[in-house]
C-alpha cells in the first residue's frame, strides 16, 4: 500500500480513543502517530495535569494554538489531539487547512466508564459529580461535529475504528 499522504487529526472528548486509534491508524496508512498533548508535555517540561494546576486551561489551549501554527505542512501525520482543541475556530481552521479532521464520537455512558480509572486527567475530578464533566462533553458536541468524518466508536475496538477511517480516507479496505 502506498503511502498516504494527507495529515489526519483525530478529535473527541476524553477517552474517546484519539491515542490508541491513532497509533494503529497511522500504521495502517504507514504514516508517523503525533500526539500533540506529548508536544506540549515535552515544551513545558510538566505534566498536562501540572500545567493546568499552574496556568490553567487558556495557557494549555494557547499551547495547542501555539503547536498547530508551527506544524509543518508538508509533513504528513496521524495527530491525536486534546479534547478541547475543538472549542477554537482557529485550532479547527488550521486543522482543515493542514488536513482532515476524524471526530471519535462516543455516547456518555461509554465515555463515563472508560474515564473512571483513568489518572492525570485534569477535567475529571473524583471529588466533585460528574454532572460538571458531563456539561463540558455535551458542550464541546457542535464542535466537534465540525468534523470531516465522524466515526462511532461505541460499538467496535480500536482497530475497528482505526481501520473504518483509513478505509473511508483512502477508499480501500485496510486489514
Amino acid at each position: 500500500m502506498s503511502r498516504f499522504n494527507e495529515n489526519v487529526f483525530l478529535t473527541g472528548f476524553m477517552g474517546a480513543g484519539k491515542s490508541t486509534v491513532g497509533r494503529l491508524l497511522a500504521e495502517l496508512l504507514h504514516c508517523p502517530f503525533v500526539d500533540l498533548d506529548e508536544i506540549i508535555v515535552q515544551r513545558e517540561q510538566r505534566t498536562i495535569a501540572a500545567i493546568f494546576s499552574e496556568f490553567g486551561e487558556d495557557y494549555f489551549r494557547d499551547c495547542e494554538t501555539a503547536v498547530l501554527h508551527e506544524l509543518d505542512p508538508q509533513q504528513t501525520a496521524v495527530f491525536a489531539t486534546g479534547g478541547g482543541i475543538v472549542m477554537r475556530e482557529e485550532n479547527r481552521r488550521i486543522m482543515r487547512k493542514l488536513g482532515k479532521i476524524i471526530y471519535l464520537q462516543s455516547n456518555w455512558s461509554t465515555l463515563q466508564n472508560r474515564l473512571q480509572h483513568s489518572k492525570g486527567r485534569p477535567l475529571v475530578d473524583k471529588e466533585k459529580s460528574w454532572d460538571a464533566v458531563k456539561e463540558l462533553w455535551t458542550k464541546r458536541q457542535p464542535f466537534y461535529a465540525d468534523a470531516d468524518l465522524v466515526v462511532l466508536t461505541d460499538d467496535c475496538s480500536p482497530l475497528q475504528a482505526a481501520q473504518k477511517i483509513a478505509t473511508d480516507l483512502t477508499g480501500r479496505i485496510t486489514l
